[in-house]
Parts: C-alpha cells; sequence; structure tokens
C-alpha cells in the first residue's frame, strides 16, 4: 500500500487530503473549465479536480489507508 495516490497526473500524498467531493461539481458559470469534474481538497486551501474514476481511486486508498469503516458487525458493544 502507497501513501501516495495519483490525482490529475501528480502524485499527492493521502495525509495531505482533507475532503473528496461526493457530487460532480456544478457552478452553471458559462466558462467553467471543471464541470462534472469532483473537488478533492487538500490542506491549505489548495484544491485538485478529477474525474469519476480518480475520485473513486482516491475514496478507496483512503479508506485503505485508513483502515476502511468496517461492518457494523465488527464493532465491540459497549459495556454498559
Amino acid at each position: 500500500m502507497s501513501i501516495l495516490c495519483i490525482i490529475d497526473d501528480k502524485h499527492v500524498p493521502l495525509y495531505r487530503i482533507m475532503w473528496v467531493s461526493a457530487l460532480p461539481h456544478f457552478c452553471g458559470s458559462a466558462d467553467c473549465q471543471h464541470e462534472g469534474d469532483y473537488e478533492i481538497r487538500l490542506e491549505q486551501g489548495e484544491v485538485l479536480w478529477a474525474n469519476q474514476e480518480e475520485r473513486d481511486h482516491v475514496v478507496e486508498a483512503l479508506e485503505s489507508w485508513q483502515g476502511g469503516l468496517g461492518t457494523p458487525d465488527d464493532e465491540e458493544e459497549e459495556p454498559w
């Protein structure tokens, strides 16, 4: 498992990613160059734009790197 993932031809460390958009960008501006792309926000307010395949790969890499969400059966119940 690499700590780097490729987004828009850039090798990005996973720990720099703050959040990944679930929906494609739509602003309605006639001159927008990112309609239909997914926003990936990095620290320091930086933004990268990805297509759906790249976005899905980033989400999978983040889940794998952080151990994933697991299933409800994996969670132990808290003793009351």
